[in-house]
């Protein structure tokens, strides 16, 4: 079932900021987003982890998901992003996961990693687009996105992808997935919007070979008068909020496999 939305709700998502972002976190609005690992990630993980590789995932706006310590578990080096230092705080603290906490050197925010040596998990809080290879030490084999591709507004997605880009290794592959949604109206009035998936294949087709892997139905239980975090993304897994009346819904996500093209290890 496609997540249903009218133009002016899509309208509103294209307009969200990382200020209403943390916002969302801080007020408990987003809390739930994290309260379990992702079932794609646990089925398809095999696709990211391997033997000959180096394991180094990228888990981008990634709040306080279980993916990370999940992911970690497994024996790989874990990074993600977060604007909100909250989220990023929230994350150690609720996992029982000792960590520092220090300032990045020429950008404004601050590294979060654990100090438990069988889990190397770094949180860069900041702002994304201003990760670099060289501020982490190295470039990833491997990229996590539920949610993250589809916070994104459109215009910004080229700009998402390139920044991308930057931080592969020559050979790595990339899971994402995407919530399909559809564009409703009261009246007879036409739109250009494009679907998810359309989104997704315009932004990463000239870069990637894309293979989707999966297509599957979510149930989510919604709660009276509490706003609802509808896809994971930004996983943090952002799609949109909407209001619910304690009863369950469903929505379908897709998930794709991207093997990168061409990329120039740094």
């Amino acid at each position: 079932m496609a997540l249903k939305m009218t133009v002016e709700e899509f309208q509103e998502q294209e307009e969200s900021t990382a200020d209403g972002w943390r916002n969302m976190w801080e007020n408990g609005q987003l809390d739930q987003s994290a309260e379990k690992v992702q079932a794609q990630l646990v089925q398809f993980h095999g696709l990211l982890l391997a033997a000959q590789r180096t394991n180094r995932i990228f888990v981008p706006m990634c709040g306080k998901t279980k993916d990370l310590l999940w992911l970690a578990g497994k024996g790989a080096t874990v990074v993600g992003t977060e604007f909100a230092a909250y989220a990023c705080e929230s994350f150690f603290k609720d996992n029982n996961v000792p960590f520092d906490v220090v300032d990045l050197d020429g950008v404004n925010g601050k590294a979060y990693f654990s100090t438990d040596d069988k889990l190397n998990i770094t949180i860069y809080q900041c702002d994304h687009y201003l990760l670099t290879s060289s501020m982490v030490g190295f470039t990833f084999d491997g990229v996590w996105d539920r949610g993250s591709f589809n916070s994104v507004p459109t215009k910004d997605r080229n700009k998402y992808v390139n920044h991308m880009k930057t931080l592969l290794t020559s050979t790595a592959t990339m899971l994402v997935v995407v919530v399909e949604y559809e564009i409703i109206s009261q009246s007879d009035e036409r739109h250009n919007i494009p679907s998810a998936e359309e989104c997704l294949l315009s932004a990463f087709a000239p870069s990637a070979n894309i293979e989707k892997i999966d297509r599957s139905i979510t149930e989510w239980q919604g709660d009276d008068n509490q706003k609802r975090l509808i896809i994971s993304t930004n996983w943090v897994n952002y799609t949109m909020c909407s209001t619910i009346s304690g009863h369950v819904s469903h929505i379908t996500e897709i998930t794709i496999l991207l093997h990168w093209l061409q990329i120039q290890a740094l």
